[in-house]
């Protein structure tokens, strides 16, 4: 039988084993530390995987252990899961990305130099280790900025920042904490603020051909005290002008960051002077669902692409090399607004009366301590939606916005 290993198969990750299992592979699970963060191991299905192994460290071991199984490739199935993806994957002589560059897939500072390095539009930026050094910095470069941890995902303590006092506290903050894969910020990012509406760009590559699955409106609102809410994703057609131009700079970031061989989630900025990344992740869109959602705009989900890909040995798509416009297709946030226990949840049931909506999925169980939303993190329901009929998705996208309010869960001190 053919075998898969997916590391850290967690968030989205979770989605790989159902699809390589119906085509007839046995799947291992590898967990590349012990430190990840609790939420993402909350997402671990035990019954798609025949074995699940602990990474301890010895990559020898392992890729050892490993190759008495033959496995046909490895796939990273979270944000933390890229390096190890990457070293195993060249041990084993499986199909993936070349080790040699994964340092800068994973820190976001290097990444843009890589990227700047090959001549494409980037902020400028600087590491620094205490929130003096990065105002010194930002004071030469110019206001405002982003402060970020170097390799972290889901807007984990980013921070918009127009002047001294904000960016201090915002680098001391991220120097202080562990990033969203659970390991110590030791460093943090700071960047120029890139003007323009932010999108994402999703793709899958094979032996170097790139398959766009889909160009997303990525929208953020202010709120909570944080400008970085997520707001929602929403479906753009390929042939609007956004996307050619977005596509065509992910094409050339993908090879410049050597990206040959599996999935990739890019968030750039349309500036101003053009397209700009902000960051993009060897390994497929999260929160989970997401890329379900989308499919129904598009046909195809970048998860099943991605598997097909590993599976069939060829890019996927057509000669054009990107997803097709079937519906208008969304993920919307719903953020948390109250602070507490959680005592209940809201029923969402009530969603199930708008045409649009394809499914939902509450974040927080009853129990829990919870914060107003800050990032993706701390949302508080997923709601996917997609209808061919753009006015009627319109109209149920409005009245759930309006809901936001009375959906919130009953929380006690």
């Amino acid at each position: 039988m053919k075998t898969a290993i997916v590391v850290d198969p967690y968030s989205t990750g979770h989605l790989l084993a159902p699809r390589l299992r119906a085509r007839g592979y046995r799947t291992i699970a590898v967990q590349s530390s012990p430190d990840l963060a609790p939420s993402l191991l909350l997402s671990y299905v035990p019954g798609d995987f025949d074995e699940l192994i602990q990474f301890d460290g010895d990559l020898p071991a392992l890729a050892e252990r490993m190759r008495a199984h033959s496995p046909s490739f490895v796939l990273p199935g979270n944000e933390s899961a890229v390096e190890l993806a990457d070293a195993l994957g060249a041990a084993l002589g499986t199909p993936g990305n070349s080790p040699k560059l994964t340092a800068a897939r994973r820190n976001k500072y290097m990444m843009i130099e890589r990227l700047g390095a090959a001549g494409l539009l980037t902020a400028r930026q600087t590491m620094v280790e205490s929130g003096t050094e990065a105002v010194e910095w930002a004071a030469g470069a110019g206001w405002p900025v982003v402060a970020k941890p170097l390799d972290s995902a889901s807007t984990d303590h980013v921070y918009f920042c127009d002047g001294a006092p904000a960016l201090r506290e915002a680098v001391e903050s991220i120097l202080s904490s562990r990033n969203f894969c659970g390991t110590p910020n030791r460093r943090a990012l700071v960047q120029t603020y890139l003007d323009g509406a932010e999108y994402v760009v999703n793709t899958v590559s094979r032996n170097g051909r790139h398959y766009v699955c889909d160009v997303l409106q990525s929208a953020k609102r202010t709120l909570n005290g944080s400008p970085f809410v997520y707001d929602y994703y929403r479906l753009l057609p390929p042939d609007d002008g956004r996307s050619v131009q977005l596509m065509s700079y992910i094409r050339r970031t993908l090879d410049a960051l050597e990206i040959t061989d599996g999935a990739a989630h890019a968030e750039v900025r349309l500036t101003s002077r053009g397209p700009a990344l902000v960051e993009i992740a060897a390994r497929a869109m999260g929160p989970a669902g997401s890329t379900t959602a989308v499919s129904h705009g598009t046909g195809h989900d970048q998860v099943d692409l991605l598997v097909e890909a590993f599976d069939s040995g060829v890019c996927p798509g057509g000669s054009d090399g990107h997803y097709r416009f079937l519906a208008d297709a969304m993920v919307l946030y719903l953020p948390v607004l109250v602070s507490g226990r959680v005592e209940a949840l809201p029923d969402l049931g009530v969603l199930d009366r708008f045409e649009s909506v394809r499914g939902y999925g509450i974040v927080p169980r009853v129990g829990a301590r919870i914060v107003p939303t800050l990032d993706l993190t701390q949302v508080l329901a997923k709601i996917y939606l997609s209808h061919n009929d753009r006015a009627v998705f319109e109209r149920d996208w409005a009245a759930i916005r309006e809901m936001e309010e009375s959906l919130q869960p009953v929380v006690t001190p």
